[in-house]
């Protein structure tokens, strides 16, 4: 690995020496695919900042295929992250090579100065044909690329000139909207400009303004049936929220029960569904020995559905700073106001204290949180919340537990709940064996426990668990399941389907099994069958995905939930069908296809995205939502289209 700069890019150059070059696996050609971390691959992790917190993970395979994705907490990742980098690769007669060409801008590259005297790199080389890994520092099998304690530190690439501090992102779309898609009641169409302006300050600090944006270039969400009684937690994928997404995390929460901070609830509904950003400020980085996040935005007013009366435009703002303490510890702080939905008016506060320590009893790595949170809402009063965490996530020992406690009238408006009013622990425990041939086998046991705070309902799980996987990535797991609950209240799971209050407690087996990703094609399959509250329930899924070509690709998913209660049974079924075409690492199109039978409905969802030159692309959405049999008063098929044209400039 060679590494190089001038005032505007580093440039990074593997060569990944091979004898038997016909083996190399490189089935992907389309940007950001998990499943291409399972082929012969070339990483790069940068902390740029060098004090083992933040940083940037970039991948590619033999194709030129780029993956990319965001480190915060010392170790945590998100892969829905991206950046505007160039990667070249080619297959040679000694194996491959690569080349990355990554903007100084995307790593907030900065003057060196007193305060950055270093940066932190690590780089591995993955081989799915031997379950070979070779890894430049902390060659661990419990221990990724992108644990930035174990990086190297090599000294700070200063940028010579100030020529990357500013970048400019116009934009102009048109969108078509049929009339149940506008929420008029007449088809619209309209042609708007939008702009994003990137700059970076010579302290660090990078801001981010924009002007008119949306999100309809956003993939859809992948459908699932909501077995529960409370909201599912779903990702964020639009590209303006998962800029320096890292820096707004708190307190370890990161896909849990409440978040203070879920970016999702700015312009979106429960659904998916949403408002353009009028406008929207973000500024991170660092500043005096402080990690700082903030972000204001102005939500347009209207219906986020057919049908629904008009929400009043919203402001809302967060705000978070975090200050190292010693070597492994980081307090922060963190503030919440306005509320999305533009009703009334809503605060929060929280403070939190991290603990990260990867040479913990020599190679061994810790990790602990600790937080507490006030909320203030118009009409429903204040509230608190506090919880802690820790996590050893290494070979031998393997444990993750974590106690939480929610007042009644605790609400983070502008993050995510799933329920207020509770005291909840969850946990998992095992022992992390890895054999001689890199096979691992980790028997387990895991539980959940939880109780309203007015005694009126209490539940637990306990599931011991053994699950075996080989280096390559195929093996599965079983899990025997006890459960119980008592529910103050009845609720449906689907429609037709009623459970009765009353005290439960039933128990199943699941298993899920899969095989290696680097095969043309490759399954996952899970299954479950056993009690489920005084009844009975048996569920079944299955995904295929199949690489023919590095062009082409297919995936087909289909999952079976059957209900039988005393009185009733229902059978939802969900399923999928994704195909992409990607003729080139520039150039790339879908089409996914989804349907289930509890809201009826069949959703059309088809993308192009085409970088004609550098810094510049065209993107199409189409999305044509439709029902089939039953349907709610009100359902009308809808259909929205979008062509946008974006530029990038540094001037």
């Amino acid at each position: 690995m060679r590494l190089g700069h001038d005032d505007r890019n580093l440039y990074v150059r593997f060569k990944a020496y091979d004898d038997e070059p016909g083996s190399i696996v490189a089935q992907q050609m389309r940007r950001d695919v998990e499943a291409m971390l399972a082929e012969d691959v070339l990483a790069i992790a940068i902390d740029p900042e060098g004090d083992a917190r933040n940083g940037y993970l970039f991948v590619v395979n033999p194709n030129g295929a780029q993956f990319d994705a965001l480190i915060f907490d010392g170790g945590q990742i998100r892969f829905d992250w991206d950046a505007q980098w160039i990667s070249n690769a080619r297959i040679e007669a000694d194996g491959w090579q690569a080349e990355l060409s990554i903007p100084l801008a995307a790593l907030a590259s900065q003057p060196a100065g007193e305060s950055r005297r270093h940066w932190r790199i690590n780089a591995e080389r993955w081989m799915p044909r031997g379950s070979e890994r070779v890894r430049l520092a902390g060659v661990q099998p419990d221990k990724d690329v992108h644990s930035l304690g174990d990086a190297l530190r090599i000294p700070a690439i200063e940028a010579e000139s100030t020529a990357q501090n500013l970048r400019l992102k116009p934009a102009l779309r048109w969108v078509g909207e049929s009339a149940a898609a506008s929420g008029t009641g007449r088809d619209r169409q309209r042609l708007e400009p939008s702009l994003e302006v990137f700059h970076q300050a010579q302290s660090g600090l990078r801001s981010a303004l924009a002007l008119n944006i949306d999100f309809a270039e956003a993939e859809a969400d992948e459908r699932q049936v909501n077995l529960t009684r409370f909201e599912l937690f779903r990702p964020e994928k639009r590209e303006f929220f998962l800029r320096d997404a890292g820096r707004f995390t708190f307190g370890g929460l990161i896909e849990s029960t409440v978040i203070p901070y879920y970016s999702r609830r700015v312009g979106l509904d429960a659904n998916g569904r949403g408002r353009s950003l009028d406008a929207g400020l973000k500024v991170s980085g660092q500043l005096g020995g402080w990690d700082v996040g903030a972000f204001a935005s102005r939500v347009a007013g209207g219906p986020t559905e057919p049908g629904s009366p008009n929400q009043r435009a919203a402001e809302v703002a967060v705000v978070r700073l975090a200050r190292p303490q010693g070597e492994h510890g980081r307090l922060g702080l963190l503030a919440t106001t306005g509320n999305p939905a533009g009703t009334s008016s809503s605060s929060l506060v929280g403070l939190d204290y991290q603990h990260r320590d990867t040479q913990w009893q020599g190679d061994k790595t810790l990790e602990a949180h600790a937080w507490a949170m006030h909320s203030r809402n118009e009409g429903q009063g204040d509230d608190s919340a506090w919880g802690g965490s820790i996590l050893l996530p290494n070979v031998g020992l393997n444990l993750r537990a974590e106690v939480q406690r929610i007042g009644t009238n605790f609400n983070p408006a502008l993050g995510y709940l799933a329920e207020s009013g509770i005291v909840r622990s969850i946990g998992e425990s095992a022992w992390w064996h890895r054999t001689v041939e890199g096979a691992d086998i980790m028997p387990g046991l895991d539980w959940q426990y939880r109780r309203k705070l007015d005694g009126s309902e209490t539940s637990w799980q306990l599931n011991p668990e053994i699950a075996y996987f080989t280096p390559a990535g195929e093996g599965g797991l079983v899990e025997w399941f006890v459960e119980a609950d008592t529910l103050a209240s009845g609720y449906a799971p689907v429609p037709k389907l009623w459970i009765p209050p009353g005290s439960y407690r039933w128990h199943y087996l699941f298993g899920t099994l899969q095989s290696a990703t680097s095969r043309p094609m490759y399954f996952t399959a899970e299954w479950r069958f056993g009690g489920y509250y005084d009844g009975k329930r048996n569920d079944q899924s299955a995904r295929i995905d199949w690489k023919p070509t590095p062009s082409w690709g297919a995936q087909l998913g289909l999952a079976r939930n059957e209900l039988v209660l005393p009185d009733a049974s229902f059978t939802a079924w969900t399923s999928s069908f994704r195909i992409d075409y990607t003729p080139s690492t520039r150039l790339g199109q879908s089409l996914l296809v989804q349907w289930d039978n509890v809201t009826h409905q069949l959703g059309f969802s088809a993308r192009l995205r085409w970088q004609w030159s550098p810094g510049k692309e065209a993107i199409v959405a189409l999305d044509r939502l439709g029902y089939t049999g039953e349907r709610n008063a009100g359902q009308i098929g809808q259909t929205v289209g979008m062509l946008k044209l974006v530029w990038n400039f540094e001037p």
